[in-house]
Parts: structure tokens; sequence; C-alpha cells
């Protein structure tokens, strides 16, 4: 991994940030009919999204056999989402053509597609990029390195309800009541003695907060990684789309280098902008090397995407159809077709319905600067394979 030196401009994921269709009347995903599917073309080396799918055969393996998800209205066991990996790793063995990859698909798979806001008849997939950020950090407080990660704190508790959904709060008399907020931690210090490491710019912390993992660089030169451990909760709201509804930055211009350049700009402003998004994120320490997903698995730059799992299954394999920028000295010179083969092995606290997914870019500058850049319009396709297809077909 090539080590970076972070800028006051450095750039990242802009999904976090934009201005959304949040709350939209979403469709569920649809299946298509053959006519309907794209012509399937990867713009990567196919061979090495084996190591992909073997990372979500890795995950999918260890749930338990009597596990379904919902798609399309349907009920798809954990079994099935094995074979559909299994089977086109199959077909990569075989070094298909373009014409035999989109024949073998054709027979073998349903693809289904999000289908965009019925009331509207509109259909808009945003797909955007998120990175591992390196940050200078001390395990101790003094200056410049003032603004603290925390671990979970013992105070949160997690309750389960009948319906298996987990509520995050704090104990008060005797019942849970929601933890506090980001303002209230930060400006009552209610974490205090907690802190896990000290970083020296507060921006730094949120942008770990949103990106839910990142490389923390100590005075000795070493390395570690924190990783999510535990959110408080609260929703998660955007700041940029506060900054574009209070008149304070228009949308075409919101994106991690112009919003943190405001705040430079504007010092006196910079909690009342940060605050406005009362999620909050906890961290535990872990070995500096792969970036892991929510399955616990590596993600592969390019063919790791982070979405919404209740819409796309932990371990499925999806094809993503977009546009991705050319970047030189800092600059997008051009863009080129994104078409390729992922799979979904993560997810965010800000990626809800099945309108959006984030593409995890890698590690470093450039890998930051990329991902900064995306907020496309494109189509993600997720296959399934067909019932009553055979592994030895």
């Amino acid at each position: 991994m090539n080590i970076w030196k972070i800028t006051p401009l450095v750039v990242f994921s802009a999904v976090f940030f934009l201005l959304l269709a949040a709350g939209a009347a979403f469709s569920a995903l649809v299946p298509l009919q053959g006519s309907q599917y794209p012509a399937f073309h990867d713009d990567l080396q196919l061979q090495e999204l084996k190591i992909t799918l073997d990372h979500s055969l890795a995950f999918l393996r260890t749930v338990p056999a009597s596990t379904c998800y919902k798609v399309a209205g349907i009920s798809v066991p954990v079994q099935r989402l094995i074979d559909s990996a299994l089977f086109f790793q199959k077909i990569l063995q075989s070094s298909p053509s373009p014409d035999q990859l989109n024949q073998q698909i054709q027979t073998s798979y349903t693809v289904y597609r999000f289908d965009g806001d019925q009331s509207t008849k509109t259909r808009r997939m945003l797909i955007t990029g998120y990175y591992q950020p390196i940050f200078a950090g001390s395990l101790e407080r003094h200056p410049p390195f003032l603004y603290p990660l925390y671990a979970v704190p013992k105070s949160l508790k997690i309750q389960e309800s009948a319906n298996r959904k987990k509520n995050i709060g704090r104990m008060q008399g005797g019942r849970l009541i929601p933890f506090w907020t980001r303002k209230e931690i930060e400006l009552r210090n209610l974490l205090q003695g907690q802190e896990l490491v000290w970083l020296r710019d507060p921006f730094d912390s949120f942008v770990l907060h949103v990106q839910g993992s990142g490389i923390i660089q100590l005075a000795d030169g070493s390395m570690r990684s924190v990783h999510f451990a535990q959110g408080n909760g609260r929703q998660y709201t955007s700041v940029g789309k506060y900054l574009v509804d209070s008149g304070r930055m228009l949308l075409a211009d919101v994106n991690m280098d112009s919003i943190r350049q405001y705040l430079v700009d504007h010092p006196e402003e910079r909690d009342l902008v940060l605050h406005q998004n009362e999620s909050f994120i906890f961290f535990h320490w872990s070995k500096a090397g792969s970036v892991i997903g929510n399955l616990g698995q590596a993600l592969t730059a390019g063919r790791s995407i982070a979405a919404d799992q209740l819409w796309y299954p932990p371990g499925a394999l999806v094809f993503v159809d977009s546009r991705r920028p050319v970047m030189t000295n800092g600059q997008v010179v051009d863009w080129k077709p994104l078409q390729r083969f992922a799979s979904v092995q993560d997810t965010g606290s800000a990626l809800t319905g099945p309108g959006r997914v984030d593409i995890f870019w890698g590690s470093g500058e450039q890998a930051g600067m990329e991902a900064g850049q995306m907020k496309e319009d494109g189509s993600v396709y997720l296959l399934l394979l067909n019932e009553g297809v055979r592994l030895s077909d």
C-alpha cells in the first residue's frame, strides 16, 4: 500500500454529502425479460472477479441454511446466492468471449433492476465511490491532536425487539432512551476517558465517521486501522444537503473538497454544519492491511460495493453500468464507461433504499480523488441463478 500525505482538500465519497432523493417512494427491484438484459461487458480483468466471489462465498457459507432474503417480493434462500456465485465462477473458468458470457447469463440467470419511482415514472440510480483514508493520529492527547475517535461506550445498549429490530440507546430510569447526539457528545464531552485515538482536524474525524474505516499513521511511522464498531442509533443527515438547502452552497459545487474548504473559510460555522448530522460512529482497532466490509471479508477495489442489504442481499452478484473519471494531476480529464461485475460486501448508514450504491475504490490519494468525483447516474443489475440450473450443467 502506498502511504500518502493527507492534504487539506482531500476528497472522498461524495455520496454522503449530496442532495439526494431521500424519502422517495421506491419500487422494488423488478425481473427483466431476456430482451431487456444489458450487454454484459467487464472493464476489468474477469479472472480477478473470482477472488471477490470467494470472499462473498466465505461469508455466505457461514449463514444458517434456513436464511432467506427478499428480492422483488420473492424469498431467496441463501443457497441460491451461493449457487449464483459458484456457477458464475464456473463460467469464468472457460474464459468466455463477450458473446458466450452474455449467452450463459441469458440462459442461466434471472436479472433484476431497480425500476425507480413509479409515482413519477422516473428511474435514477445514483452510483458513487468510497475509499479508505489515511490520517495522522496520536494515542495521547496533545496539540495538534485534539479531536478524538471513540471506542464503543459502556453506556451504549442494544435491545432487540420482537420483530428483530435493533434499538440502540442508553438506560435511564430502567428504560432504554435514545443515545446522545453528535452535538451532545462533542459539546458536553460526555465520553471522556473512552477515546481510542486523537486526530488533528475535526473534519478528519467526521470523514472517518462517514467512511466507516481508515488508517491512522502514528508519530513513529507505524500504521493502525480503525473500523466501524457501532453507531449511536441516530438517523444520518447529509451535511451537504444542509449546505445546499440553507443557501450556503450550490448543489453542483458540493463535494468533499468544497465542504472542507467551506469549513476552513467559515470556522465559526463548523459545529453548526457538522452537528446537523446526529449520527455518531464508534470504532475499534483492526490490523492494518485489507479493508474489511460488513461481511467480515476483505474488500476488492472496483469489485466490492456497499448497498442497502434489505434490497441487495449480502454477497449477491451484481453488474454495475455507469461511468468513471480519468484524472491527471488531481483534475478530471475524461470520463470512461464503468461496466463491471461486482458483489455486495459492505453497507453504510447513509445507504437506504435500492436507488444508490457505493463502489469501493481502494486506498490512497488517487483512489480518494477518483472516488470523490463519483456521483453518477447508472444502473445496477442483480443476478440470481435460475432455479433448476445445476452447477454441473
